[in-house]
């Protein structure tokens, strides 16, 4: 049964795949889960299931694909699915679950040569060994590893996707804005995010289960400026080059309220900003455009400041 043709009131019987999933405390003192589940047509719809038991939560995690009985309800003007029975699928039931976890567009041996390529390009010595050590260091998580928890790129392979579709806007933009130097900015876009792989625990699967203590403690603009710290003083980086790519991490955010304390300060970093907005809100919309039909428009969606997009009609 697929999640965009089930109406209020309807019994749900199907095979779901926990995208995420959190263990809460009811009045009553209960336990019981607070989930988001998708289809094999990627169609997510929120769910709730009562009275869990502790060896539940062992069990009905995140990455999990599951067999679920239960009945589409309303809460707060949107369907939700109230779970009665659930269990892990087993060899019997025939289902695949690599046809419910939704992976990026493009191979990622590609996209890692072409972030290679872009490396392999640069002119100034200390930018290229500084980006080169770390991208090597954090590789051979990229192929799984999702640029968030929800909103923008949360996949399998969803942060390489990121980095390497901001990069070809970069190489684009940088044809336009001939004065800015290309090494510091296709370094600040591969760079910028990559904190990500120690701010969040994901299985191979691209499933988010939660923020390692760091990741809640710092975030991962503050533990890539320690990376880069620390790589820089191994290599013996140009305090400049050092300095800039340090200020392009720490104010690509822009506003402090999102976690950047300094505004971008010079063009590099500018641009880093506003590619990464860009590639987040693009893909973004995609996202929701693609889950309605031409000729309507989406629920208010609060990763773009809580506006309902259109759908046009015409090709």
């Amino acid at each position: 049964m697929e999640i965009k043709s089930v109406e209020k009131g309807q019994d749900y019987v199907g095979f779901l795949f926990i995208k995420s999933q959190m263990t809460k405390t009811a009045t009553n003192g209960s336990r019981y889960f607070n989930m988001v589940l998708n289809d094999a047509n990627f169609d997510e719809i929120d769910a709730k299931k009562w009275d869990v038991k502790p060896e539940d939560e062992a069990i009905f995690i995140n990455g999990k694909l599951v067999k679920i009985k239960g009945k589409v309800q309303e809460f707060n003007n949107r369907l939700q699915l109230i779970v009665n029975k659930m269990r892990l699928v087993n060899e019997n039931d025939e289902v695949s679950i690599d046809d419910y976890i939704e992976t990026v567009p493009v191979d990622t041996d590609e996209m890692i040569g072409y972030v290679n390529d872009a490396i392999d390009d640069f002119t100034n010595k200390d930018i290229k060994d500084i980006t080169q050590r770390i991208f090597n260091d954090h590789v051979g998580f990229l192929s799984y590893f999702p640029a968030a928890k929800k909103h923008h790129h949360a996949i399998k392979g969803g942060l390489l996707y990121h980095t390497y579709s901001m990069l070809r806007i970069g190489k684009s933009l940088a044809g336009i804005y001939t004065f800015i130097n290309k090494d510091l900015l296709y370094a600040g876009i591969i760079l910028h995010d990559i904190g990500k792989i120690n701010e969040m625990v994901s299985d191979e699967n691209g499933s988010v289960s939660d923020y390692t203590p760091e990741g809640k403690l710092l975030g991962h603009i503050t533990q890539e400026i320690v990376d880069l710290e620390i790589v820089g003083k191994e290599l013996g980086t140009d305090p400049e080059c050092l300095m800039l790519l340090k200020h392009m991490i720490l104010s690509h955010h822009y506003q402090p309220e999102y976690g950047s304390p300094k505004k971008p300060m010079f063009p590099e970093a500018e641009l880093l900003h506003h590619i990464d907005m860009i590639d987040a809100r693009m893909y973004t919309m995609d996202q929701a455009l693609g889950r309605i039909e031409p000729g309507t428009f989406t629920e208010p969606n609060w990763s773009l400041d809580g506006i309902s997009l259109y759908r046009r009609s015409f090709e």
